[in-house]
């Protein structure tokens, strides 16, 4: 978990319950927007030399919606890590998520322009830097590739309900002008 905030655009707090039910993520969206949490339940696959990671939204009874925070779904996310020898490899990533929230349909369209490609900007930069981040920091601790390593409790699986994104408060965030959202979005680049 430590590394994970090099790679997470727009993370304010992560946690872990359990295995396989891997966090509580937070993110920070840009002014007027209200930030958005996510609770998801994750899971990777080896496939030989390349990874399958997967995670949707899910109900936990240790984390309810958060005050000040709209509880948004993450429907299907996912990212095939594919080697390509050594010292490269291909990331694809793909994600379908619901922000919840009356959002203007121009908020929506802009954000999906920005967030994914700053993200994978975040996570290349983060991947350049993991192999000594990782030599400083529990260097032989690689649970993806060691169950055994866990050190989290195993899911209860009945405590987990599936999240739908129409069970769900819808806060109205719809106010908001395209002109104002753009002079924000411009001076959080700057920030």
């Amino acid at each position: 978990m430590e590394h994970y905030s090099m790679w997470t655009f727009g993370l304010i707090e992560t946690s872990s319950a359990e295995v396989m039910l891997s966090l509580c993520f937070v993110g920070k969206c840009p002014s007027p927007l209200k930030n958005r949490d996510f609770v998801t339940m994750r899971s990777w696959l080896p496939l030989g030399n390349d990874y399958l990671i997967i995670n949707y939204s899910v109900k936990h009874p240790q984390y309810p919606p958060k005050k000040d925070y709209v509880r948004a779904v993450s429907l299907l996310t996912g990212y095939l890590i594919q080697s390509n020898g050594e010292n490269s490899s291909t990331l694809y990533y793909l994600t379908q998520v619901d922000p919840k929230g009356s959002l203007p349909k121009w908020v929506v369209n802009r954000a999906s322009q920005f967030v994914a490609p700053k993200a994978m900007k975040k996570i290349y930069k983060a991947c350049q830097k993991y192999p000594e981040w990782k030599r400083k920091h529990n260097p032989n601790l690689k649970p993806w590739i060691y169950p055994e390593q866990n050190t989290l409790p195993c899911i209860n699986v009945s405590d987990l309900v599936l999240q739908r994104a129409d069970s769900l408060e819808n806060i109205d965030e719809s106010r908001l002008t395209e002109e104002k959202q753009a002079q924000r979005h411009s001076d959080d680049e700057e920030t």
